[in-house]
């Protein structure tokens, strides 16, 4: 099944599919059911959110949901109790006949244990037994109260006006960007002769010219972290050449040869062209690329973490 065709199958049970967050929805008695699609895994799984009232009920729901699940371990992919929250979690393979009863009766199933062992709907954000709309946040469809959506809202305009106040300069990010790449290399060459460790300190080369991006650039976006994670990694193998000609002077010192920057590029070049010692460099220039692609997925993590996540009206 492919996604436009869940779309229609969904649709004719009565549910709205929001695509933004590829999720459909429809409520039941208060609760929202919330139905995930997925795709490579052909299944989808459908999921309620409700809280135990009483604390002495937790119990008898703990029980009630222990014999649900094995009842209907075929579909159940977790049913459990939680700080006296209660997550339904539902699965069901789609095969070219899907039977829409089905579906429905699971969901009335759980709508009536739901009912019937006193528990309410939740917020998601704060746990509380409060009347709740169906927004969505960024690309995740959340039942949400009104305090939280208000609060929520609030920290959006703030992050949006913070955000907004920020302008990339393309130029200037890139000449930062050289700068702090160029500093981290040195850095680099000279660590790398008190601490021959394999490959770490490419950290501080993508470390620093991120940073002096986000300094002179401001703002930073996807198309900035490609261009960093080149420039550090291009600064990176310079510094591991730099870093074998100043190994190759400080031995040569050593011997009484005096500094001949010339003859250590001499030799350091005539090495090069050895293969046994291209191979041992490169578990070395390997460790240190991997080091600069995890610096730039930290980058872009946080970036989308200070991104504002625009939050949609209620679709009730």
């Amino acid at each position: 099944m492919t996604e436009s065709e869940f779309q229609e199958f969904i649709i004719t049970l009565g549910y709205r599919y929001n695509e933004k967050s590829k999720t459909a929805f429809n409520t039941f008695e208060g609760f929202h059911n919330v139905i995930i699609f997925r795709e490579n895994e052909n299944r989808y799984s459908t999921r309620m959110e409700c809280v135990c009232e009483r604390a002495e009920d937790a119990q008898k729901v703990t029980k009630e949901l222990k014999s649900f699940h094995e009842e209907h371990k075929n579909y159940v992919v977790r049913a459990a109790l939680k700080h006296r929250c209660v997550e339904i979690e539902l699965k069901m393979t789609i095969d070219s006949e899907i039977d829409k009863e089905q579906l429905r009766a699971l969901v009335h199933t759980i709508t009536v244990l739901c009912k019937s062992e006193n528990l309410s709907p939740i917020c998601r954000v704060c746990a509380r037994q409060r009347k709740t709309g169906v927004y969505v946040v960024g690309t995740e469809l959340m039942p949400i109260c009104d305090s939280c959506i208000a609060r929520k809202r609030r920290l959006y305009e703030k992050r949006r006006n913070m955000f907004d106040k920020k302008r990339q300069s393309m130029a200037g990010g890139i000449v930062g960007a050289l700068f702090g790449a160029m500093l981290g290399g040195m850095l680099n060459v000279m660590l790398y002769q008190i601490f021959p460790v394999r490959g770490i300190w490419s950290v501080f080369v993508a470390v620093l010219c991120f940073f002096g991006f986000v300094v002179t650039g401001e703002r930073a976006t996807k198309k900035s972290a490609v261009i960093c994670e080149i420039i550090s990694a291009l600064v990176f193998i310079l510094s591991e050449y730099a870093a074998m000609i100043m190994e190759t002077a400080i031995l040569i010192e050593r011997e009484g040869g005096g500094i001949a920057v010339s003859e250590s590029i001499y030799i350091t070049n005539s090495s090069l062209t050895d293969m046994s010692v291209l191979m041992s460099l490169l578990p070395e220039i390997v460790i240190g690329l991997v080091l600069i692609a995890a610096a730039g997925g930290v980058y872009l993590l946080k970036r989308m973490l200070t991104r504002p996540m625009k939050i949609s009206k209620n679709l009730l």
